[in-house]
């Protein structure tokens, strides 16, 4: 079966305003041993026994960041990912979470700042299930990471989670280039495909923000006091127009569904005020959208004879 190809372009510098190239990008993923201590691998499969907040992972899952933000996968049923706002530009990832600090609490390179809950996160993939996006479920999980000058790239699968009468597959790039606050996402499914979907957590008193209907590639996004920190962080979720079926919201999240289930495609991004260079305002968030959805529509992309789109909206 032919898939699309996103031919990913790395960010550019000059329109960041940056003279020098930033620190190549890192993915992480710790892993307890039997002596207690935790251990850099470039590949795990999750046990079958693992229990959410059992130790096992450092972070709960594998993590990947750039100068600017780190994120991180919960890997387990939930499978939705995390922000880690990031105060210093140097990689943090490598330390965190191995049972002798606390992220959830300030320090000097700065702290996981999000809320997930039982919503899709920071643009995770999940399901429509009876109206409600829902997390993707139990499966049997595996994580690869692969590390360059210019890109770190998390590769998850889940095989058989809960899918429209049976089983379905999903196998999960994620991927962040230097100097970029994007996580660029590809996803295929297959088995008992349900109908797919990729979102945002939705907090309370938040300012919902919607691209015009216009343009290749179009988000939706939020900005306000959302940030465990208790200060301003915009979280933003970009998508192709011509391959979304639709938006909405179940109250919890905020969703895009797809028009083809079995391919998906789609970016995520944050921005938090405490990191160096972001944007400090809402206008300037705005912006930031703006700037982005515009410079995804500039990135070349070959389409495959499975890929199904929808009429432009």
């Amino acid at each position: 079966m032919k898939h699309a190809l996103w031919l990913l372009a790395a960010p550019l510098l000059v329109a960041a305003g940056q003279d020098a190239a930033p620190p190549a990008p890192l993915a992480t993923l710790n892993v307890r041993q039997a002596d207690g201590s935790y251990k850099l691998v470039e590949r795990l499969d999750v046990p079958a026994d693992h229990k959410i907040h059992d130790g096992l992972i450092a972070m709960e899952g594998p993590g990947w960041e750039s100068d600017k933000v780190a994120y991180r996968l919960y890997l387990d049923e939930r499978n939705v990912p995390d922000i880690y706002g990031k105060k210093l530009p140097g990689n943090v990832l490598p330390t965190i979470g191995m049972g002798k600090d606390d992220y959830h609490s300030m320090a000097p390179w700065g702290q996981d700042i999000f809320q997930v809950d039982q919503s899709l996160g920071m643009g995770g993939i999940g399901v429509l299930r009876n109206g409600t996006a829902t997390q993707l479920g139990k499966a049997k999980i595996s994580a690869r990471i692969f590390n360059t000058d210019r890109a770190a790239t998390v590769l998850v699968t889940n095989t058989g989670f809960p899918g429209e009468g049976g089983g379905a597959d999903l196998s999960t790039t994620y991927r962040i280039f230097a100097g970029s606050r994007l996580t660029n996402v590809e996803a295929r499914v297959s088995g008992k495909v349900p109908a797919m979907i990729a979102g945002l957590t939705l907090h309370d008193g938040v300012t919902k923000i919607e691209s015009p209907k216009r343009g290749k590639w179009r988000y939706f996004a939020t900005w306000g006091q959302q940030s465990l920190a208790k200060d301003d962080l915009g979280i933003a979720l970009f998508y192709p127009a011509d391959e979304a079926a639709s938006t909405g919201t179940d109250g919890k999240s905020l969703y895009v569904q797809f028009c083809d289930p079995r391919n998906l495609r789609y970016a995520f991004g944050a921005v938090w005020v405490q990191e160096p260079g972001a944007p400090k305002t809402e206008r300037e968030f705005r912006k930031w959208l703006d700037d982005t959805a515009a410079d995804l529509a500039k990135q070349p992309y070959v389409v495959g004879a499975a890929q199904k789109t929808c009429a432009a909206k």
